[in-house]
């Protein structure tokens, strides 16, 4: 299983980075800083991509959480199948949360800081 996490901090990117490797869930974590680029990854993926969970990060400049999650809806079914994705925030927005509940896309919300075991729990 590999993991991507799309974030505009790059402290949040490298200690999600290394969470993640020494967690033993996965040897490849993928980063990016601009939402646009991860897209355009995806967008190069075909049905052979391996099994993926994306950490998605809210609040980004240009395109935040939800904007990216539009985009994501545009992918090819045998892709988004491949695929995980989970938001990742430090919001108490309500009206945050709220979106993010009713997103079909988004598994669930996850706190800042990560938490490797609700992770890994919500994995199984």
């Amino acid at each position: 299983m590999e993991f991507i996490i799309v974030d505009d901090s790059v402290f949040d990117l490298f200690t999600q980075e290394k969470l993640l490797l020494k967690s033993g869930l996965t040897e490849t974590v993928r980063t990016f800083g601009v939402p646009q680029e991860a897209i355009e990854y995806l967008m190069q993926q075909d049905a052979d991509m391996p099994e993926t969970v994306i950490l998605l990060d809210l609040q980004m400049p240009g395109i935040n959480g939800f904007e990216f999650t539009e985009h994501y809806g545009l992918l090819p079914e045998e892709v988004r199948k491949r695929i995980r994705l989970f938001m990742i925030s430090s919001t108490v927005d309500i009206s945050d949360i709220e979106q993010a509940e009713v997103n079909p896309y988004i598994i669930r919300l996850l706190s800042k800081p990560l938490e490797i075991p609700q992770l890994r729990e919500l994995l199984k």
